[in-house]
């Protein structure tokens, strides 16, 4: 019957993930850096630059394994996802057997956290993402069990490499390192040995690659550390997407009710130190699967609220969302008599389908989105693979730059131009990364690329949100592909010269233009001159070799006659 409940859990759960399917912007930077991997340029988002743009080394190279089999990224990455969401229920589903036959508890007769993580809405829909939550949130569970059923050496071992692969999925992933060292000195008389022979992993095998991508892109952290600026605390934003999770899986103040409860029986009966000392005796330890996890659990969520959490709902919350069911399953199976055990499961498992949706229909609250509602695989998905179809067929074969927005990297993946700058968050590119903040945003993306630095890496076009432009003729910095709108940044003729060959691509054709404008010259007053020229000279005069009208505006402004006039 327990056996069945998995099953069931399981099926149920993908059967879920499929019907909230959607595909993440941000999964399309892993899925460029796999790319240009397998094509032999390094594991780079932009050809020729080392900038280390993601935080999830293990999960880009799995993507990009899918790529050397001929698998598609977007079908490969959300069945990897529901692949090891499906895993972290079948390990709950054993973890929960062990507990509940061998821990001194009560018996449930049911994995109480497998079903409630197949109804968990969020846990479901992150599987499907194509970013790496799913595996890290397994990797997490994993190593939370094997530090619970750890007791020989070789166990500790397998633990220790665990966190290595856990930490290379994503650095944050030394926090739970950490947290286990602080268990392993609570639940151990002895507790160094165990320390030691669970860091040999760490010692061998992550040190040497931290090394090995410190020296690869030259810096000690990942570029993403300072373009999220990680060493700063946002405590206000991180507060905020706390209790917005909390408020929508309002299930987990039931665990924080039983364990308030657990400790004051604790306090008085035997008292904390003796239920401590209790830990360290017994083979399992009935305290110990409630003790490790709220350690999880604490250490885990001080660092998203300090770090200010993240712009998209819940994600950061998943990886521990399997944690604090068991913690729940633990606590309840230590209430006595059946039938309120089994209430209290049945509570949790309807108040967690039952959750309180705080959105309400909208995509965003505040700063944090809901990106199962905004980035689906169906009309926008679609909708960027035939932008960026047209916009490829025109860029072939041109060296063409492109900064672009936040919520376009699927649009660059599908494009890929020659250089793709991301301006909205520096996620791949250091200089944008390492600029201080003013103020406060949304979290990650506080740090924009200025017109300057797009002028100075030569960005030919911006592909982003943009005022309309007003009615008449065309704004002189716009370029419309068909129906797609851009902005020019730069206006080099070798480029654009090529696209206005094509007459469904307009823009206005900067020669031709400065032709009819030093016509015009002696009609405007001398303080519009001068201000026309620093756009002309930024936007066109530096980019290319045109010293006749150059000289014509120049010589004008020095009050000599225009050349190609007479005295």
């Amino acid at each position: 019957m327990f056996l069945a409940f998995i099953s069931a859990a399981i099926v149920f759960s993908v059967t879920y993930a499929r019907s909230l399917q959607y595909l993440s912007d941000d999964a399309f930077v892993s899925f460029r850096y796999a790319r240009n991997f397998i094509n032999g340029s390094g594991l780079v988002y932009n050809v020729g630059e080392k900038v280390e743009g993601y935080t999830n080394f293990l999960w880009t190279m799995l993507i990009a394994l899918g790529m050397k089999m001929q698998i598609d990224p977007e079908t490969f990455a959300g069945s990897l996802g529901i692949f090891f969401s499906s895993l972290t229920i079948l390990l709950f589903g054993l973890l929960s057997w062990k507990h509940q036959c061998g821990a001194g508890g009560q018996f449930l007769f049911i994995p109480l956290t497998s079903l409630a993580l197949a109804l968990h809405t969020d846990f479901n829909a992150h599987a499907t993402s194509g970013l790496e939550t799913a595996f890290f949130t397994f990797l997490v569970s994993a190593a939370f069990g094997a530090v619970l059923s750890a007791r020989s050496q070789l166990a500790y071992i397998w633990a220790g490499m665990l966190f290595v692969i856990l930490m290379m999925t994503r650095p944050d992933g030394v926090i739970f390192l950490g947290v286990t060292i602080i268990y392993i000195f609570i639940t151990n008389n002895n507790p160094t040995k165990k320390i030691f022979i669970l860091a040999i992993p760490t010692v061998c095998f992550f040190l040497p690659y931290w090394l090995w991508r410190w020296q690869y892109y030259g810096l000690f952290f990942p570029n993403t550390f300072y373009a999220k600026s990680v060493s700063l605390s946002y405590y206000s934003q991180g507060i905020m997407f706390a209790v917005l999770y909390f408020k929508t899986y309002y299930v987990f103040m039931l665990p924080l009710a039983l364990g308030m409860y657990a400790l004051w029986k604790c306090h008085k009966g035997s008292g904390i130190y003796h239920a401590l000392l209790e830990s360290r005796r017994e083979g399992s330890g009935r305290h110990r699967p409630v003790l490790l996890g709220t350690l999880f659990i604490i250490f885990y969520s001080f660092y998203i609220v300090r770090l200010g959490g993240d712009f998209m709902f819940a994600r950061f919350f998943i990886p521990i969302t399997p944690v604090m069911y068991f913690v729940t399953e633990a606590l309840i199976c230590r209430v006595k008599g059946t039938t309120a055990r089994l209430t209290l499961s049945a509570v949790v498992l309807v108040a967690t389908f039952a959750r309180s949706d705080q959105y309400m229909g909208q995509s965003f609250v505040g700063f944090i989105a809901d990106e199962k509602r905004y980035f689906t695989v169906d009309e926008p998905l679609e909708r960027s693979k035939a932008d960026a179809a047209t916009l490829r067929n025109y860029f072939l074969g041109l060296p063409v730059r492109v900064g672009f927005w936040a919520g376009q990297l699927r649009l660059i993946y599908y494009v890929d131009p020659l250089l793709a700058v991301e301006c909205s968050t520096g996620l791949t590119d250091t200089a944008v990364a390492h600029q201080s903040i003013s103020a406060r945003g949304r979290p990650g993306h506080e740090k924009n690329a200025t017109l300057s630095y797009l002028m100075q890496r030569k960005v030919n076009f911006y592909l982003g949100p943009t005022d309309p432009p007003p009615p008449g003729e065309l704004v002189l910095n716009l370029i419309t592909f068909q129906e797609f709108q851009a902005r020019i940044i730069i206006y080099e003729n070798a480029v654009m010269e090529k696209l206005a060959a094509y007459p469904e691509v307009k823009f206005v054709r900067m020669p031709a233009y400065l032709d009819s404008y030093i016509r015009e010259m002696k009609n405007y007053p001398r303080e519009k001159i001068e201000q026309d020229y620093q756009f002309f000279k930024s936007y066109y005069f530096d980019h290319n070799a045109d010293t006749l009208r150059r000289g014509a505006i120049l010589a004008f402004l020095k009050n000599e006659t225009p050349l190609g006039e007479g005295k």
